[in-house]
């Protein structure tokens, strides 16, 4: 059985009501749920100007708690995406100074990423990802027998894009002299059409003319496949 509340209570709530008060600002006033309010005041209509103030306290209530919520939101995926971190920061330790899961990480990363044989007889690994071409670099250059010489790189940008400002960037990411890097032409696909991402650098790739070690990269990634995992 529902709360049975005085009349003088109701009356309370219906003088608010005719003085143009939402059914929100009365509940919170008087502790009152809006379902029970609303058949009190139900019969009760207000004037123009008092349903416009009512509209105008729904908007600027908004207005507050919307940035509010986001901001809420966005510190509550934080916190999860933080919780994810700890739980999993011992595969980072597991792999360092590691060389076998090293290498089998630099393995995993080109058949991912990198340019398969026989369709190509040249070591080539791409991404945007700054993070991604340093990591498989970095593999790459502790972990493998490379001539460093030999090591070159290709930016492939948007057409809306400065390469030389680009190969600047990518030199100081990958410690590639600009004088290894291959000349280049924008992707036709992206002509007349504006590049929205600011922190988009293009397409880095590395490469590196020796197919065995394509191919032993290629195959140390197979071999997980092959294992089942």
């Amino acid at each position: 059985m529902g709360r049975i509340y005085k009349l003088a209570i109701k009356t309370k709530a219906r003088k608010l009501r005719n003085q143009g008060w939402s059914l929100g600002e009365i509940s919170r006033k008087m502790h009152i749920p809006r379902n029970t309010l609303s058949g009190w005041v139900k019969n009760i209509r207000l004037t123009e100007k008092q349903n416009e103030r009512i509209r105008q306290k729904i908007i600027d209530s908004g207005a507050i708690g919307r940035p509010l919520a986001v901001k809420a939101n966005r510190e509550k995926i934080e916190r999860w995406k933080e919780n994810i971190r700890r739980k999993v920061e011992n595969f980072g330790k597991f792999a360092s100074g590691n060389p076998q899961m090293c290498k089998l990480i630099c393995g995993i990363l080109y058949l991912c990423e990198g340019a398969k044989y026989p369709s190509s007889q040249v070591m080539a690994f791409g991404n945007s990802d700054p993070e991604m071409i340093k990591t498989f670099l970095g593999l790459l250059r502790k972990y493998f027998n490379i001539q460093e010489e030999k090591l070159h790189c290709r930016i492939i940008p948007r057409w809306d894009q400065d390469i030389n400002e680009l190969q600047c960037f990518w030199s100081k990411i990958t410690k590639i002299p600009i004088s290894r890097f291959y000349k280049t032409k924008p992707d036709k696909r992206t002509k007349g059409k504006k590049t929205l991402k600011e922190r988009y650098k293009g397409v880095c790739v590395l490469q590196y003319c020796d197919t065995s070690l394509q191919f032993g990269l290629q195959a140390i990634g197979e071999s997980v496949i092959r294992g089942g995992v």
